[in-house]
């Protein structure tokens, strides 16, 4: 047989999960004495190091290997190990073989590094995440010095997660990329570029949203060929990180513009061949952005506030009087406008100039978007500009965060109630909280009319919330954040319908179901994250970060003095001294807690390095 034969075979008994058959193939070519070349093992590695099998792959070592493994071999034995520890945070048992390799002066390849540090960062803690940075910095330190564009764009995107107490870090994405192509001289790719931009633009900052338009503008123009023509073509990730940016600011224009630029390229990609938009898609991600833009945006025209001027100088009071006559009746006619808006509505070039536009112009998109389910009855354009976009619970939220922000509350309260039954899209935990937060900040004169409804929301949170406590797997997905936001809405929304009563017996209740003791209890603390400094280690020997960088989001619900303050000042006014202790014992008591988990954890910490320091 020819050695392309024996790949084939050993690869066809591998693929059909018989371990037996592959060893009995690979004895088989040893008495035919046909060599086991690196080529045929490197074929059976690959197939069981996707599986996760390490026994497997473990034991083939043990059989074929009369030497050290090659390089491609050691990232496939470590890859195994990765796969198998696919749901854990922190895969032990693939970074000790990592560092045991360093150990024997086998480095892994740096496609090995990227692949661990790309798992940490797929974890939702932020202790995986700082383990990750720390591993990038001794991947440096112990094996590869200058890592490759694929790690730097994997590193700055990184910094666009507020993993750490610090937050979205764009300074460090711009230190790496200049890094990259200054110092190290790495020809940039799309991802780089796009990775940088979006770092900026989740910063929130305006300078650095400026600075993420400017990379964009060098991505396109500075890397033209002879012909003029870029070398980078702007897909759905880039237009996507520019709208992070221009939501953040409230930069509507822009945010308009990449909307209708990602609909004409896509266009003009399909009229060229069918099927080569798919790198343009309008998806809900991007239909999220546009209409939290929406959301952020400040119309520059308020009729309520314009005053009619046109009369002579003498009669100013009775001028002052029908100016003031005309502008409530403005604001009337704006509030029925909200209410029952044109039925049809177009896009000026203009940004929408008031609130009633805004909103006219929301509408629309989302009635487009829902014709897509039903193109037969409606614009076969519009379903065609928006068929990759499908309702979810999150863009029908942000979809309702528009009419939060720029619609009445007449027209807010019956948006929420009755969207998601009429578009069959179920309400998750962000559509609750969300609602509770909106209706606990209205005015004066609008307080009753949100009171039984802040009862029926919140009797319908509590089954969210006791399921998710009880454990179950159907429940929806909460974190002890988001119960923190729910319960401090409900208070403060108590709190201004005057049902003081009721919002200290809800204080009660929180108290009973997440006590102070759970807030005291530290979780454990990863055996990776000792604080020691050493030269050989199974554990990154530098560290890019350190233990007041990493937030502990382990932590369970709690309430502080800062989310119950209306509270406290309405007990205050009400002269409920009783109710004033109580609230300010909780407060307290939870505070302590807190102190008392930093403590035990730095005390862990302590310890280790001193057991350390003995051995």
């Amino acid at each position: 047989m020819t050695p392309k034969e024996w790949i084939a075979l050993a690869r066809a008994c591998a693929l059909e999960q018989s371990a037996e058959t592959v060893y009995s193939v690979l004895d088989l070519m040893k008495r035919s004495a046909s060599p086991v070349t690196d080529e045929i093992l490197n074929e059976v590695l690959s197939v069981y190091a996707e599986k996760g099998d390490v026994q497997v792959v473990e034991t083939l070592f043990q059989k074929c290997l009369t030497e050290a493994p090659t390089e491609r071999q050691r990232h496939l034995h470590i890859k195994s190990c990765l796969r198998a520890d696919v749901t854990s945070e922190i895969p032990t048992r693939a970074l000790e073989l990592l560092h045991d390799y360093e150990a024997r002066g086998l480095p892994a390849p740096q496609q090995t590094y990227t692949r661990c540090i790309t798992h940490l960062f797929s974890a939702g803690s932020s202790v995986a995440h700082a383990h990750a940075w720390d591993l990038f910095a001794h991947m440096r330190y112990a094996a590869h010095p200058v890592p490759d564009v694929l790690l730097y764009t994997l590193m700055i995107r990184a910094c666009a997660n507020s993993s750490f107490s610090t937050g979205v870090e764009p300074e460090r994405a711009l230190d790496l990329f200049h890094e990259m192509t200054v110092d190290q001289r790495i020809e940039p790719t799309s991802g780089a570029y796009t990775a940088a931009i979006l770092a900026c633009a989740r910063s929130g900052s305006k300078d650095y949203v400026h600075e993420a338009f400017r990379l964009a503008k060098q991505m396109l123009d500075s890397h033209r060929d002879a012909r003029g023509n870029p070398a980078f073509s702007p897909d759905a990730r880039f237009f996507k990180a520019l709208l992070e940016g221009a939501k953040r600011i409230g930069d509507l224009g822009r945010a308009r513009w990449i909307l209708a630029e990602m609909v004409r390229v896509a266009g003009e990609m399909e009229r060229k061949e069918a099927g080569s938009s798919a790198s343009l898609r309008v998806d809900e991600d991007v239909m999220v952005h546009v209409f939290n833009a929406y959301t952020t945006y400040k119309p520059p025209f308020k009729r309520s506030a314009t005053k009619v001027v046109d009369t002579p100088l003498e009669s100013v009071p009775q001028a002052q009087e029908e100016a003031e006559m005309s502008s409530a009746s403005s604001a009337s006619s704006e509030r029925k406008e909200l209410v029952n808006p044109p039925q049809k509505s177009t896009f000026t070039h203009l940004p929408p100039q008031t609130r009633a536009e805004l909103v006219a112009e929301v509408r629309l998109l989302m009635d487009q978007i829902v014709e897509r389910n039903r193109p037969e009855g409606g614009d076969e354009a519009a379903a065609g500009r928006f068929k990759h976009v499908h309702l979810t619970p999150r863009l029908v939220n942000a979809y309702l965060s528009v009419h939060y922000a720029h619609t009445s509350l007449d027209t807010a309260i019956e948006c929420y109630q009755h969207i998601f039954a009429d578009l069959g899209v179920p309400r998750n935990s962000q559509s609750y909280v969300e609602a509770l937060e909106r209706f606990s900040k209205v005015k004066k004169d609008q307080r009753e009319d949100v009171r039984s409804l802040g009862d029926e929301i919140w009797s319908e949170w509590q089954g969210v919330e006791a399921a998710w406590r009880r454990g179950d797997p159907t429940s929806l997905r909460l974190t002890a954040r988001i119960i923190e936001r729910a319960h401090t809405a409900m208070i403060r929304l108590l709190s201004i319908t005057g049902q003081l009563d009721r919002a200290l017996d809800h204080v009660k209740t929180f108290v009973e179901l997440y006590p102070f003791a759970a807030v005291r209890r530290p979780g454990p603390q990863h055996a990776s994250r000792s604080t020691r400094t050493v030269l050989a280690a199974a554990r990154p020997l530098v560290r890019f970060t350190s233990a007041l960088d990493i937030p502990d989001d382990t932590v369970p619900p709690f309430l502080s003095f800062p989310e119950v303050e209306l509270l406290h000042h309405k007990l205050v006014v009400s002269d409920k001294v009783e109710g004033i202790k109580y609230l300010q014992w909780v407060c307290k008591s939870y505070a302590g807690a807190l102190s008392i988990r930093r403590d035990r954890i730095l005390a862990v910490r302590k310890a280790d390095s001193e057991m350390e320091d003995v051995d």
